[in-house]
């Protein structure tokens, strides 16, 4: 097992060059704050979520983690996630090929640079974005949005994330 795991992680920025390393300041340890609405009912969930140099620095993988593995057996959740996403950096679109899975899920997605915020669209889902903001060495701000035929910008969930 080390072997795999010696291969996949990479301490080293490797081959993303520093002007497009839009996902450094993520790598870590979060603790985070999900908030959305279940049946009606506002909720909040306490997950976690990892971030890795990989692939002898190509990429950042992360680990989805709602709810916690600290909290999933008091604060069990129907429809939560284990999951991992795998950003690698295309260098001749100037953006990120970015793939979700998790239990009967999987998404792809590309990830551009909007000012400050980090901003991916889920392919296969007409106005479907995952957005990264406030991006600090302590937190960041994470939303899923839907936009509307009208333009109007829905808020499915959104997560709070504290550095470990």
């Amino acid at each position: 097992m080390n072997t795999f795991v010696d291969a996949l992680l990479s301490e080293k920025p490797g081959r993303i060059p520093e002007e497009y390393d839009w996902f450094k300041k993520l790598i870590g340890d979060w603790d985070c704050d999900y908030y959305d609405e279940l049946d009606g009912k506002k909720r909040h969930v306490k997950g976690e979520w990892i971030f890795r140099r990989v692939l002898e620095g190509i990429g950042i993988q992360d680990i989805f983690i709602f709810p916690s593995r600290e909290t999933r057996d008091n604060n069990p959740q129907p429809d939560g996630e284990y999951g991992t996403s795998l950003r690698i950096f295309n260098k001749n679109d100037d953006c990120y090929d970015v793939v979700y899975t998790c239990e009967g899920i999987m998404k792809r997605l590309t990830f551009r640079k909007e000012d400050d915020r980090l901003v991916g669209k889920v392919l296969d889902e007409e106005s479907t974005y995952w957005i990264f903001s406030d991006i600090t060495d302590t937190g960041f701000h994470w939303e899923y949005v839907m936009i509307d035929k009208d333009g109007s910008c829905n808020l499915v969930c959104e997560i709070f994330g504290s550095r470990v």
